[in-house]
């Protein structure tokens, strides 16, 4: 699902305004200098939504090639999911900022996907990275997760305060090193290991529109 389907209340806000309001660069962790490095020029506005948002049911989003034009969407309050959420972008690096906190059942942050969370982050179960070069999540505030997935060694993933979650691979993965991480095994149910990575996450997304569960007790 593109930024526009799934939520209709997009302002269009001109670049040199949008800038100064939303800080992309701080809001990356100074993962991004320049949007250029997302778009390869500057995109011509900001699409914003003013306060908190609120979707009930499962959130899937992201964008491929051409399907909507170089821009970043801000939401500027919070949003909640009242369910699972996933966000996915293939070859493009389209950004969602939420200058507040993001509540969900589960999240998925995908491939080139780029979620930056001024607040906190709170998932009542699953937490997966599998991120790309250009992928990026990164939360300003607390952070917290019934289990924390990471399963590609590469993008960014960026928490400015301590995690709060069990944390979870299938494969070794920098963001862990440091960290007492657990085999996925020990908490995934079976069903859900074995093939690529991207079976993995396709098998877990599944499992969560179902209402099935993805973590032992």
């Amino acid at each position: 699902m593109s930024f526009e389907q799934w939520c209709t209340r997009w302002e269009s806000v001109p670049l040199s305004e949008a800038a100064e309001l939303y800080d992309i660069g701080e809001a990356s962790d100074t993962c991004v200098e320049d949007l250029e490095d997302l778009f390869g020029e500057e995109p011509e506005c900001f699409f914003v939504h003013q306060g908190d948002l609120t979707i009930d049911g499962p959130l899937e989003i992201g964008n491929d090639p051409g399907l909507a034009p170089d821009t970043v969407y801000v939401i500027d309050g919070d949003l909640t999911v009242n369910g699972p959420m996933r966000f996915v972008n293939a070859d493009v690096y389209t950004p969602l900022y939420v200058t507040g906190s993001v509540t969900a059942q589960h999240l998925m942050c995908l491939t080139d996907s780029n979620l930056f969370i001024g607040g906190s982050l709170t998932i009542g179960g699953l937490l997966m990275t599998e991120l790309s070069d250009m992928g990026m999540l990164v939360v300003h505030g607390a952070a917290s997760a019934g289990a924390w997935l990471e399963t590609w060694d590469r993008g960014e993933v960026v928490f400015a305060g301590d995690l709060k979650a069990r944390r979870l691979r299938v494969s070794e993965g920098h963001y862990l090193e440091d960290a007492d991480a657990d085999d996925a095994a020990d908490i995934l149910f079976p069903e859900f290991l074995g093939g690529d990575n991207e079976d993995v996450a396709n098998k877990l997304w599944a499992a969560a529109l179902e209402g099935r569960p993805v973590l032992r007790q």
